[in-house]
């Protein structure tokens, strides 16, 4: 248990109407996990239920795109053609993909995971 992250137990007893209510909340916000949940209300006092599908979605998509370009760019490679266009959208798709993981390290914060 030493390597794990979160490495301390904490125990908590509840009763009934308490344990109903938390599983409740945890609906409510779409978690199944009810260690994240309560670790995350203690400490922020807040759990909120995103859907983050389009985030999902325009991952894919980007995904997508940045294989075509590789395709090519292999292509381009090959013929020695569009060398400096090619090598232009590289750095823009890796510019994207810096913001696109801001962006889910703030979505991260906000979801029980």
């Amino acid at each position: 248990m030493s390597k794990r992250e979160r490495n301390l137990r904490l125990h908590i007893m509840v009763n009934r109407d308490e344990l109903a209510t938390i599983q409740e909340r945890m609906k409510e916000v779409d978690s199944c996990n009810q260690s994240a949940f309560i670790r995350k209300m203690a400490l922020d006092r807040y759990a909120v239920n995103v859907d983050i599908a389009p985030a999902r979605e325009l991952i894919s998509l980007q995904r997508r795109c940045v294989n075509n370009l590789a395709q090519i760019a292999k292509h381009a490679q090959t013929h020695n053609a569009y060398q400096v266009e090619i090598t232009e959208l590289q750095k823009g798709y890796a510019e994207l993909w810096e913001q696109y993981s801001k962006l889910l390290k703030h979505l991260a914060k906000l979801v029980v995971l």
